[in-house]
């Protein structure tokens, strides 16, 4: 037999959280994925050198690498496309794919760099840069999991 409670006592209600919308995933890991981007990508295109210094290579390697300037451009050329994502997102899962695989591909760079000691910049760029790149992947590619039927155009169930 099961005990009832009693009128007098108050029933607790069931507190269910509801689900999170996948669009809204989606477009908070599209926002991360724009800022993730544009926060390498505007040093490099602006003021490479100034940005290779202040991360702390010396400054003979700076100038050298100063003509890197071209790598940002092509970060900011995602940042465009995510912003393109966004506003539409219907049938733009390749995009959001290979922005999946472009930060995977960077964190696995930062940490390879990291294993075999080859950075020749301060170690709390090596951090940061390690943590934002394997957050941002990890964070993109589940959104475009739980997002796949809003990429597909289809309205979440």
């Amino acid at each position: 037999m099961t005990e009832r409670p009693s009128p007098e006592e108050p029933q607790e209600p069931s507190v269910r959280k509801a689900p999170r919308d996948p669009a809204a995933t989606l477009t908070a890991a599209m926002v991360v994925y724009i800022f993730v981007n544009l926060a390498f990508a505007l040093p490099l295109v602006i003021f490479p050198v100034a940005y290779f210094d202040l991360i702390g290579l010396p400054d003979n390697v700076a100038d050298e690498l100063g003509g890197l300037r071209w790598v940002g451009a092509v970060l900011l050329a995602w940042s465009i496309t995510a912003i393109q994502v966004l506003a539409r997102p219907g049938g733009k899962a390749v995009f959001v794919t290979t922005g999946a695989i472009q930060l995977t591909f960077g964190a696995i760079a930062f940490l390879y760099s990291w294993s075999v000691r080859e950075y020749g910049w301060d170690l709390w760029y090596q951090i940061l840069g390690s943590v934002i790149w394997t957050g941002g992947a990890v964070y993109l590619w589940w959104a475009r999991m739980s997002g796949r039927k809003v990429l597909k155009g289809e309205p979440p169930s």
